[in-house]
């Protein structure tokens, strides 16, 4: 199924992979929603066991 994505979600989508996060594009009902998705890794070297 294709959906249209307008201009404004478009300059969304773009300013949200322009700052490196990942931009999730999800259909509710008729609309389109837009999500940014920010992943962050901690690593802590004491906690390490091994």
């Amino acid at each position: 199924m294709e959906v249209r994505v307008d201009e404004k979600a478009r300059a969304a989508i773009e300013a949200i992979l322009k700052r490196g996060n990942d931009a999730v594009i999800r259909r509710k009902g008729s609309t389109v929603v837009v999500l940014e998705e920010k992943r962050k890794i901690v690593y802590d070297p004491s906690s390490n066991r091994g």
